[in-house]
């Protein structure tokens, strides 16, 4: 009995050191597992703090990059509105209180080089951006010949033109730039240099009336009176053989294109077909920055006059770009003076443009053919310069012109056409340069 006794308290004490060895093991788990869990916890806060913080640096890195991103778009168009703007500093309004930006603009070789500091709204955050750009005029006037043509020009008649000094190059004149010359029946046309066209010959006696820039206007001088023409139709069959003509029978640069530096079909293909607008790209273009408008029928030109271009001018400088778009026919009056030296503009005729007899116009006569209307239409509209008409300017078509009959001359003037664009800063636009783009951080 002793003996029993004493197995089943050995039994007993054997249960009591096991369990407490089983609960010693558990409780060593427990805490080694809630020690891997508040290591656990604590990694997480610091990851999701680290997070929170780089996100955030993130977001205040980007805010600052948009405000300097805003701050270059309104240094290219504080600079584009005057030129000797140089820089300043502003706050830029970003949705509640404004973030400082500040913007300089440096000129060098003929470009601008504009520079943005932007900060984030708490100014922790920081950055810079610059971009280089040029600037351009909307509208190109310096390499137009006196003449130039997407069609043929059939040299007919009695024709002067004086030519563009320069405008093959320095030294280099050009009278002509068509797609095809060939002289027609009894044709006598010549070109000739300015000097030439006022000085030689009878055009010694012929009346003259200076202007203030030193151009000199002669309603009735002729190459044909010169004693060194650069061009005699008389000797030539071709034009292509007149070396201040160019003709290029493959083609020329578009008319349209080469002046407002726009292609006039959609997406440059070439095609009239419209875009989503329904409307042509040289519509949209002219819709886009033309004040006068005429449209209708008859000759929407029967009232032009002396002061037709006055009315883009104040106190000789032009206030708005100088171009009347005319939708329809128009014919200039016979006799009459349109436009003037001082008051020149461009005249932009889609329909039938004739400049008429013994007139005389100071500007840029563009005849803008219906190949270009959409849809597409078998009319070509006609540009007609009949007897005794004077043009100081130049003469565009996007199709042929046409002279039935008598004489005419194209007189080229540099400071006239200067005239129309080169106002102070009113017609001038900005192109980047590809990649000029930095974030210099």
């Amino acid at each position: 009995m002793i003996f029993s006794g004493r197995r089943a308290l050995r039994k007993e004490w054997d249960a009591l050191m096991n369990n407490r060895q089983a609960g010693a093991a558990t409780l060593f788990v427990t805490v080694i597992i809630l020690a891997l869990l508040t290591v656990i916890a604590a990694v997480s806060a610091k990851i999701g703090m680290f997070e929170l913080k780089t996100a955030a640096n993130t977001n205040r890195a980007k805010e600052a990059l948009q405000v300097a991103q805003g701050g270059l778009d309104y240094g290219a168009m504080r600079y584009l509105d005057d030129a000797s703007w140089a820089g300043e500093s502003l706050e830029i309004p970003y949705g509640g209180p404004g973030a400082s930006v500040s913007v300089s603009a440096t000129v060098t070789s003929g470009a601008v080089l504009i520079q943005a500091q932007g900060e984030s709204i708490d100014t922790t955050g920081l950055a810079r951006v610059e971009e280089r750009f040029s600037r351009v005029p909307t509208i190109d006037v310096g390499e137009l010949p006196p003449l130039m043509a997407n069609g043929n020009f059939p040299p007919t008649g009695s024709l002067s033109i004086v030519t563009n000094p320069n405008g093959g190059g320095a030294g280099v004149p050009v009278s002509g730039w068509v797609e095809d010359g060939t002289k027609q029946g009894s044709a006598s046309w010549q070109t000739c240099n300015v000097d030439e066209w006022l000085y030689e010959d009878q055009n010694a006696s012929k009346v003259k009336s200076p202007q203030s820039d030193g151009f000199v206007l002669c309603h009735t001088c002729k190459c044909s009176q010169a004693i060194n023409k650069i061009c005699n139709a008389g000797d030539v069959t071709d034009a292509d053989e007149c070396p201040d003509i160019v003709v290029n029978t493959s083609g020329i640069p578009d008319v349209f294109k080469n002046l407002f530096g726009v292609d006039p079909r959609d997406g440059g293909d070439n095609s009239p077909n419209p875009d989503e607008n329904g409307k042509d790209d040289w519509y949209e273009f002219l819709d886009a920055i033309v004040k006068v408008r005429l449209t209708g029928g008859g000759n929407l030109c029967s009232g032009f006059g002396p002061t037709t271009g006055d009315q883009f001018y104040s106190a000789g400088v032009a206030q708005t770009l100088p171009l009347i778009w005319v939708e329809g026919d128009c014919a200039l009056p016979a006799g009459v003076e349109v436009g003037s030296y001082n008051s020149p503009f461009i005249l932009f005729v889609h329909g039938d443009l004739t400049i008429s007899a013994n007139s005389v116009f100071y500007g840029i006569a563009f005849g803008f053919s219906d190949k270009y209307s959409n849809p597409p239409s078998s009319e070509t509209n006609a540009l007609e310069i009949r007897g005794g008409a004077v043009v100081y300017g130049v003469v565009l078509t996007t199709d042929t012109v046409t002279s039935p009959t008598g004489n005419y001359t194209l007189v080229y003037s540099q400071n006239l056409l200067e005239r129309i664009t080169d106002n102070g800063d009113k017609f001038y636009e900005l192109t980047r340069y590809p990649g000029s783009w930095t974030d210099t951080k």
